[in-house]
């Protein structure tokens, strides 16, 4: 671990909690835990769960996790596996996602995570209406499972991808579920992401911020046009909830750092 590069320091004061990915250094969580919880107030946490490869941790590690976090302030954010769809047209795989996620919840919950960032995947952006009414039929009673075992409903935090967020209008109408708010994939999909900003702040306990382009890649904020960052940033105002930075690696992670301080408008640092 000593021999990892130390992060540069985190930009000063902002109204946020900062976070990164937990897989900044290449090492288990645990190693990456260890390095960034000086640095950082929040590290989200990305798991697997293919079959071939799991990176779950045992009850044991799960508890010198949330040692260390009560020594540094720090908070979690637990990213449910996308290995499977919990909008999938296959009542199997649904039900497969859903196990997964209930049991995610059950080991991670000693953590008190600062949110739970779910993908409600198993849709094209292109569905016509037959098939949006029954990804949302079909998840809606798993929905309620997953709320009824966290300790407050809004640590769910729904987050915009590939389609149309207003598609999962009904589901946040039915549950008080929080929103993760992700950028990178507002600009992938040229959707009015003004729009979204305004619309779903409110609900917003996690950020998502990183360079993109066309692709699903996330690359440095670096990557970014500086002038739309800003914009971004401008756009949050003084949100106090959890921003990451969602980029994998030191150079990206580091470099994303440096570009956050620099574009970081007055208004969204803290008093």
């Amino acid at each position: 671990m000593d021999d990892f590069a130390p992060l540069p320091p985190a930009p000063a004061s902002p109204s946020f909690r900062l976070g990164v990915t937990s897989y900044v250094y290449p090492a288990d969580v645990l190693t990456n835990i260890r390095k960034l919880a000086p640095v950082v107030d929040d590290i989200e946490i990305v798991f697997f769960d293919s079959g071939e490869y799991s990176n779950f941790p045992s009850p044991g590690e799960i508890t010198e996790w949330r040692e260390i976090a009560a020594a540094h302030d720090l908070t979690y954010t637990i990213h449910f596996p996308l290995d499977r769809a919990l909008g999938s047209p296959d009542q199997g795989e649904r039900e497969a996602a859903l196990t997964t996620m209930l049991g995610l919840v059950e080991l991670c919950g000693p953590l008190n995570p600062h949110g739970y960032i779910l993908h409600l995947e198993g849709i094209a952006a292109d569905a016509d209406a037959a098939r949006i009414r029954d990804w949302q039929k079909d998840m809606t009673p798993l929905l309620r499972l997953i709320a009824g075992i966290v300790d407050k409903p809004q640590q769910i935090c729904v987050e915009n991808t590939g389609y149309p967020f207003d598609w999962c209008e009904p589901v946040l109408a039915e549950f008080p579920f929080g929103v993760c708010l992700d950028f990178g994939h507002l600009w992938q999909m040229n959707y009015d992401w003004k729009a979204h900003v305004r619309k779903w702040l409110p609900r917003t306990r996690i950020i998502h911020l990183y360079g993109s382009d066309n692709t699903s890649r996330h690359y440095s904020l670096q990557k970014a046009p500086a002038p739309l960052v800003r914009e971004a940033l401008d756009s949050i105002g003084n949100y106090s909830e959890v921003l990451t930075l969602e980029t994998f690696g030191h150079e990206d992670t580091a470099s994303s750092l440096g570009t956050l301080s620099e574009c970081l408008p007055r208004n969204t640092r803290a008093e």
